[in-house]
């Protein structure tokens, strides 16, 4: 009954977006704002939720994946890490300024900056596909810069927590360690499949079920993104590559016509789960708070807007370009989370950076399918 009543009322919430010409994740998310905590308390986050939520942005990614020119991906490699690496670069700086501005002490000033860095591309990467924009140079930036950012963001943690604890963070520094492998493990099963998928699908075909081809492209996608994500990197990297190497395969065609469906049906409770978590009934307010909280917003803002896409503008990127692949990489979730929950439990940030935590994760997810359909609307 749950289940019903979260992908009813996402729908229905969707269609008046697109009544409204704003992108139909706006739905979900104000969905789960709506029926969650904050509102009306019907709903809450569960193991049962996140677990479908988890599905949905790994099919997200996985047809993302399969949808993408590897040749265009390669072609951008290098704008990518310009990109990735700028963005990590000054998020990290503004985000210290702002907390030694502030008079927080500098372990506190390093997470705040730690915290910025990474990007979550689930609400870009929907939004790219809602307006029919996916393929283009802005998207392949994105998707490639938002790699390098992951990396910088747990790298960030590590250093930050060891730094903090005096190095006595080893763990903090063996979860990052972990990452590493994750991705070279990632990169490794992306080679084998995209060289072998080819005579699995042989062998496939001498099944008398029609079904075949899809339930182990389907198997086979969610245990090496879950791998990926018990090694330290999120679950939606592994999904990417491997939708990569099914790109190429006979009969992608089909597989991304039903991948499509099981996208429209568990993705949206990706983001109505983001609604879920917000309650602002938990948060004390005050004015320097609210202070802090909107000047970190903007910051996770500017930060990315300078960093990843104004940094590409002597590559001949024209301004809509340039702010397209900066605001698209706006987005804050799960690293940000994680890495604020860390210095919460360790008493390093306080309550008002995790508001302003918080309040950047969810701006960011309400404003950035606002400001990308403006921006795409004319070109594409």
């Amino acid at each position: 009954m749950m289940l019903i009543v979260v992908l009813g009322f996402a729908k229905l919430l969707e269609e008046v977006m697109i009544r409204l010409k704003l992108v139909p994740v706006l739905g979900d998310i104000l969905a789960g704002i709506i029926l969650g905590p904050t509102m009306l308390n019907v709903v809450r986050p569960n193991d049962f939720l996140n677990t479908l939520a988890t599905l949905g942005i790994i099919l997200l990614l996985l047809l993302v994946g399969t949808e993408t020119d590897i040749g265009k991906l390669k072609r951008y490699e290098k704008l990518s890490i310009i990109s990735g690496s700028g963005g990590a670069i000054v998020s990290f700086n503004l985000g210290i300024l702002l907390g030694l501005i502030f008079g927080y002490d500098l372990a506190c000033s390093l997470f705040i900056g730690a915290i910025l860095i990474a990007t979550s591309v689930g609400v870009t990467v929907r939004t790219f596909l809602e307006l029919h924009a996916y393929g283009t140079k802005e998207a392949y930036v994105i998707l490639g810069a938002a790699v390098i950012d992951d990396i910088y963001g747990l790298l960030a943690l590590a250093l930050v927590y060891t730094m903090v604890r005096g190095g006595q963070g080893y763990g903090q520094a063996y979860t990052v360690l972990l990452a590493f492998v994750g991705l070279l493990v990632t990169i490794i099963v992306y080679h084998f499949t995209s060289k072998h998928i080819r005579d699995v699908i042989r062998v496939l075909k001498h099944l008398k079920s029609e079904e075949a081809h899809f339930i182990f492209v389907l198997v086979y996608s969610l245990i090496v993104a879950l791998a990926v994500g018990m090694l330290g990197l999120s679950p939606i990297v592994g999904a990417f590559f491997i939708g990569l190497a099914f790109s190429k395969m006979p009969g992608v065609e089909s597989l991304r016509e039903r991948l499509s469906i099981l996208v429209a049906l568990f993705t949206p409770i990706y983001f109505v789960m983001a609604g879920l978590m917000l309650n602002i009934g938990m948060v004390r307010i005050d004015v320097r708070s609210v202070l802090v909280a909107l000047l970190i917003v903007a910051i996770g803002f500017l930060s990315k807007i300078i960093g990843c896409g104004l940094v590409l503008k002597p590559f001949r990127f024209k301004w809509r370009e340039v702010l397209t692949i900066g605001v698209g990489m706006v987005p804050r979730a799960e690293v940000a989370t994680i890495i604020a929950v860390t210095g919460l439990a360790a008493g390093v940030i306080t309550q008002e950076i995790f508001l302003g935590t918080i309040a950047l994760i969810y701006t960011s997810s309400l404003l950035t399918p606002i400001f990308l359909k403006q921006l795409l609307a004319r070109k594409y």
